[in-house]
């Protein structure tokens, strides 16, 4: 497991006005909560935020360095404007090393399917996170899907087929899809196009009657 960290300060319980020079000056404010503690109002260093999240995201263990204080976290949300998609507010959950958390683990996707290598398929991506359930330290950073047992059309790997450490629980329905194959919408097009120009199979409207026969009255 990788270790971040981040500084951030203190600040006083939300004021509008506050909150907008806050955002003003390139800082993000946010809140600590967790382990049944009061709520704890912080601001943060545009950038470092940035990066700290680009980097650990939802799926790591932070150490906030506050004062002369080290809080153990992971975040568990945070707001972006709707136009800019700037961040504007972060929430951090305090962690204890000895009780269980519950968070979202991205899906990283490797290797090569060969329905879609040879047979000219296309990966259809249905789940590209799941949540899961552990102890901070066996907190996975990210799961692997294996592309290679993707060998045929119409195959599909579930949530139950995602390898994971016993310790950790992935609480989605275990029979959902993650990823599969199909054909593409292109040649579904073509094929529906060549059985629409076949002969009629026999007792097709406009078949001639068997020899023998009377023909349909109508």
């Amino acid at each position: 497991m990788s270790e971040f960290s981040l500084e951030v300060q203190n600040r006083q319980p939300d004021k509008q006005s506050q909150l907008t020079e806050i955002r003003q000056n390139s800082k993000v404010p946010g809140v600590i909560y967790g382990l049944q503690k009061d709520a704890q109002s912080i601001v943060v260093e545009y950038n470092l935020l940035l990066n700290i999240l680009k980097e650990a995201g939802t799926s790591n263990v932070i150490t906030l360095k506050l004062a002369d204080k080290e809080i153990r976290v992971i975040v568990r949300e945070y707001q972006q404007h709707p136009v800019t998609d700037k961040l504007t507010h972060i929430d951090f959950w305090e962690v204890d090393d000895k009780k269980l958390i519950t968070t979202v683990v991205p899906l990283i996707f490797v290797g090569v399917s060969k329905a879609v290598k040879e047979q000219g398929c296309k990966l259809e991506i249905k789940n590209d996170k799941v949540k899961v359930q552990c102890l901070p330290n066996n907190l996975p950073a990210k799961l692997e899907i294996k592309l290679e047992s993707l060998d045929k059309i119409g195959k599909t790997i579930l949530i139950k087929d995602i390898p994971v450490a016993s310790e950790v629980t992935i609480l989605n329905n275990a029979n959902d899809p993650v990823v599969s194959v199909a054909i593409p919408k292109k040649i579904k097009v073509e094929v529906a196009t060549e059985v629409e120009g076949e002969e009629p199979v026999e007792g097709a409207e406009g078949e001639k009657p068997a020899e023998g026969e009377k023909p349909a009255q109508k």
